[in-house]
């Protein structure tokens, strides 16, 4: 194989690589967020909860799951966690959720209480107060954060290569299986890596910064 074809057979990973970043991204906001609020502003057994899930998913790291979900579920359950990218994206989705949630927690204490009392002062509800002043300056003042989480899931990506998802480091590894080139295909798969994450995730903590001098938080 040519540099130009081992270069192409590992691009045509990067739509997968993509797909389990984003979509583990989303899961994981759509699990970070209520999680964040429910830290801040719930009941304790439900912040105990939530801090026990932190604690495990940020602990234990992501190939274990993986494997445990792929191997153990999959072999009782089968579907949907014997589907490698179902299980890859399903795992970095829930480490994600964790991740996300102090990222979110952070961000709401950097806005403050005084926030929460100005808009019930307003005679909004607690739950019109979340949706319609906190959640919004929320997100503004995680931006930052959150760039840094996408950088990270597509990096954790590379571990769904174990179970068999053919994205781009699976591809990197079969290019130096059939070539034995050493070198070149992982070089490949480096370069692809920062070139996903580094533009993005700088420009989303250069916004964030901006937004948040602005707006004073």
């Amino acid at each position: 194989m040519s540099p130009l074809e081992k270069l192409t057979f590992i691009l045509m990973g990067v739509p997968t690589t993509l797909a389990i970043s984003i979509l583990s991204f989303f899961l994981g906001l759509a699990i970070g967020l209520p999680l964040a609020f429910i830290r801040a502003y719930g009941s304790k057994p439900f912040q105990i909860l939530v801090d026990a899930y932190e604690k495990v998913f940020r602990s234990v790291p992501e190939i274990v799951i993986m494997l445990f979900f792929y191997f153990g579920f999959g072999s009782h359950l089968r579907e949907p966690f014997k589907n490698a990218f179902f299980t890859a994206t399903f795992v970095l989705g829930l480490r994600s959720g964790a991740n996300q949630s102090q990222i979110f927690r952070g961000a709401i204490r950097g806005i403050g209480e005084e926030q929460m009392v100005a808009a019930r002062s307003l005679g909004l509800s607690r739950l019109q107060a979340i949706v319609y002043v906190m959640i919004p300056q929320t997100f503004i003042a995680a931006t930052p954060g959150l760039g840094s989480e996408y950088a990270l899931l597509v990096k954790d990506s590379s571990y769904a290569f174990i179970i068999g998802v053919l994205e781009m480091m699976k591809r990197a590894d079969v290019v130096r299986k059939v070539t034995l080139d050493t070198v070149f295909p992982y070089f490949a798969a480096a370069f692809l890596y920062i070139l996903l994450t580094f533009p993005l995730s700088t420009y989303l903590d250069m916004w964030g910064t901006r937004k948040k001098k602005q707006l004073g938080l």
